[in-house]
C-alpha cells in the first residue's frame, strides 16, 4: 500500500509538475552557475572558495523554495480538492499518505543537494569528497525541516492566491536577509541582526562550516531545533483547535436537528 502511495504521489505532484522541477532544481542551480562562472571576478583561488561558499547559499535556497512553494501547494491542492478528505474515508486512512509525501519530499530535498553538488564539481571544478557530498546531503535535509514545517503551515492558507503572496513575501525576503543571494555583511547592522535568526541563515553556516571541514556550532543547531519546536508548536496547536472547532460544529449540528 505505501509503495502504490509513493508511486502515486510521485507520478501527480513530481514527475508531471515540470513547474516544480524547475523551481525546485533547475532554478537554484542556474543562479549558482550564474554568480559562480559569469557574474564573478577574482584570482583561482578566490573563485575557487567562492563557488564551494555560495554551494551552500543555494542549497538553502533551493531547500526554501521547496517548502514554502512545493510542500505548501501540494498539501493545500490535496486539501482543497478533497482528496484528503476521501483518503480519510477509506480504511488505510490518511497515514500512508502524509508518509508518502513527507518521503518524497525528503528524497527531492536530497535530489537537489546532490545535483548542486555534481555541478560544483564538474563545471566549477569544487573538490567535494564522497564523505563530504553524503554528509552535506544529511545536514541540508535536517536543515530543510523547519523551512518543511513553515510550508505545512502555508499550506493551510484560505486560497491559493493567498498561498502564494505569502510565500513570496517570506521565501525571497528571507533569502536575501539570511545572506543567501550576497554575504551578510554587506547588510545593514539592524537586518544582520535579524538575519542571523533565520532558519536560513543557521542551515547556511552549518553546511558551510562543514564544507569548508570547520566545527560546526552549536548555536546554528540550537536554532535550527527552537524553529522546528516553535513551528511544530503552531502546527500541533492549530491542528487541536481546528478538530475542535469541528467537533463543535458537528455537536451544534445534532443539536439542532434533535
Amino acid at each position: 500500500m505505501m509503495f502504490n502511495q509513493l508511486k502515486f504521489d510521485l507520478r501527480r505532484h513530481f514527475l508531471r509538475n515540470s513547474t516544480y522541477t524547475f523551481f525546485t532544481i533547475l532554478m537554484p542551480m542556474g543562479f549558482y552557475l550564474l554568480f559562480t562562472k559569469v557574474m564573478i571576478q577574482g584570482s583561482a583561488a578566490e573563485l575557487a572558495t567562492f563557488a564551494k561558499t555560495y554551494l551552500s547559499s543555494m542549497t538553502l535556497y533551493s531547500l526554501t523554495i521547496n517548502a514554502l512553494f512545493g510542500v505548501a501547494s501540494i498539501l493545500h491542492e490535496d486539501r482543497e480538492s478533497r482528496f484528503v478528505t476521501r483518503l480519510s474515508l477509506t480504511p488505510a486512512g490518511t497515514m500512508p499518505y502524509y508518509l508518502s509525501i513527507s518521503t518524497l519530499v525528503v528524497l527531492m530535498n536530497a535530489l537537489s543537494v546532490l545535483l548542486l553538488e555534481l555541478a560544483a564539481i564538474v563545471i566549477n571544478g569544487v573538490a567535494l569528497s564522497p564523505l563530504q557530498m553524503l554528509g552535506s546531503i544529511v545536514i541540508a535535509v535536517l536543515a530543510s525541516l523547519p523551512l518543511i514545517a513553515l510550508g505545512v503551515l502555508y499550506s493551510y492558507a484560505p486560497s491559493q492566491q493567498t498561498l502564494s503572496v505569502m510565500a513570496n513575501l517570506t521565501a525571497f525576503p528571507m533569502a536575501i536577509i539570511s545572506g543567501l543571494w550576497w554575504p551578510i555583511s554587506m547588510l545593514p547592522s539592524w537586518a544582520q541582526h535579524i538575519g542571523k535568526l533565520m532558519p536560513t541563515y543557521f542551515g547556511n553556516d552549518l553546511l558551510t562550516r562543514f564544507l569548508q571541514q570547520q566545527s560546526l556550532p552549536v548555536r546554528d543547531m540550537m536554532g535550527l531545533a527552537a524553529w522546528l519546536i516553535l513551528l511544530g508548536g503552531l502546527l500541533v496547536g492549530g491542528t487541536l483547535l481546528r478538530h475542535r472547532r469541528m467537533m463543535g460544529e458537528k455537536f451544534n449540528g445534532r443539536k439542532v436537528a434533535a
